[in-house]
């Protein structure tokens, strides 16, 4: 079932005139009540694009329990320096973020999309891109 940003809204609105008469009451200023409902909203909104940007992971986490894809974590973060003989380049890679790295050996290594490694990591499409592309600059 997906979000329903309007019936959300009206809930959000209901609680707060709830909540506001209740602050009125209790003697808060109308600056703290503000501040309070500033605060709220943009909980709120940021709830509302999370919920209306998430996505079944159910059939990523199928294909990853399934033989097709096992990844071996101690040999992505661990072990990809060693086949690397230029010190140089060992250093730049040493300075990028494990994500980053991690990023590039599910795609060279494990032959995955940038779709899939998109989910796993939580990461956007372009950002995998941007990351895979500039290791394998590095490594030219």
């Amino acid at each position: 079932m997906g979000y329903k940003h309007g019936l959300e809204k009206k809930k959000f609105d209901a609680e707060w005139n709830k909540n506001e008469r209740l602050y009125h009451e209790l003697g808060m200023s109308n600056e703290q009540i503000a501040s309070i409902k500033e605060f709220d909203y943009d909980t709120f909104c940021s709830d509302r694009a999370y919920f209306e940007k998430k996505i079944d992971l159910t059939d990523v986490e199928d294909k990853l329990q399934s033989n097709e894809f096992s990844i071996d974590e101690y040999n992505i973060e661990e072990n990809w320096h060693e086949y690397i003989s230029d010190s140089e380049k060992r250093k730049k890679l040493s300075a990028l973020r494990p994500i980053e790295r991690r990023a590039y050996y599910l795609n060279t290594v494990m032959k995955m999309a940038h779709r899939d490694i998109s989910l796993i990591l939580l990461a956007p499409r372009r950002s995998i891109s941007r990351w895979i592309v500039k290791i394998a600059e590095i490594l030219k």
